[in-house]
């Protein structure tokens, strides 16, 4: 039973975290800063049309050694 509580403190500590930041001629902020879920939406377009490059080429390499074959 102890080790159940345990366990669920260490889970409460891990899914809120305390973030303070200093600003510039200010003080210190704190606040609490909790995680968010993202998407593939929230992918650079840059990075997925070096995905979509790289995978391209790859069908082209294996399209042109199955040919050969």
């Amino acid at each position: 039973m102890f080790n159940k509580f345990l366990i669920g403190l260490m889970v409460a500590r891990v899914s809120a975290q305390e973030v303070c930041t200093t600003v510039y001629g200010g003080g210190v902020v704190c606040g609490a800063h909790t995680p968010i879920e993202t998407g593939l939406a929230d992918i650079n377009p840059a990075v997925w049309g070096f995905i979509l490059l790289a995978a391209s080429g790859a069908v082209l390499y294996l399209a042109k050694r199955i040919r050969k074959a």
